[in-house]
């Protein structure tokens, strides 16, 4: 392994332990053992190291959603699928729950990565409706707006609901919502 490869690996293992707040350039490097400016030589700072994981994190997700994408049969089950995704990868990946943790607690830097994160998974949403309303599978709409109802509105239930949910029956009750609305017709 180079040493670009190793500063990566053991930056990545103190962010997801510790999130962005608790580590420090000199802790990464000497994780890693190499000089800070060996680590400064591949980032510019401890910023542009953090956000290459918020990146590498975004990139996993969608790399999944086109997985599911060619799985699907029908536009509901792809946008219930591509939502449970997202969140599941949000509980279960480590960086990602510390980022939302950490701009949870204070006014840190951490919200700066989680509105880059956040508006990267909205815009994709956002893409996703718009080939759907191209392919006349759903109506016309604001595909912006539509994608940041649906990301948080199903953040929330997952995040804030105060009562036990489970990811599969929040799924299907907005893609009910989605699909049918309220109204008895």
């Amino acid at each position: 392994m180079d040493k670009k490869e190793l500063v990566i690996l053991k930056a990545r293992e103190l962010f997801s332990n510790y999130g962005y707040r608790k580590v420090s350039m000199d802790e990464i490097a000497k994780s890693a053992n190499v000089t800070k400016k060996t680590v400064y030589s591949y980032f510019k700072d401890k910023d542009s190291l953090f956000e290459y994981f918020v990146k590498e994190e975004l990139t996993n997700i969608k790399n999944n959603i086109e997985i599911e994408k060619n799985k699907s049969s029908d536009v509901i089950t792809f946008v219930s699928t591509c939502i449970k995704n997202i969140i599941d990868h949000q509980k279960t990946c480590l960086l990602i729950n510390n980022m939302f943790l950490e701009s949870a607690e204070s006014e840190s830097k951490t919200k700066k990565f989680l509105k880059l994160y956040e508006d990267e998974i909205i815009s994709y949403i956002e893409s996703l409706i718009e080939d759907a309303i191209n392919q006349k599978l759903i109506r016309k709409c604001n595909a912006h707006l539509s994608a940041f109802i649906i990301y948080k509105t199903y953040l929330n239930v997952m995040f804030e609901y105060n009562k036990e949910i489970n990811i599969d029956e929040a799924s299907k009750e907005l893609v009910e919502l989605l699909q049918y609305g309220l109204l008895i017709k």
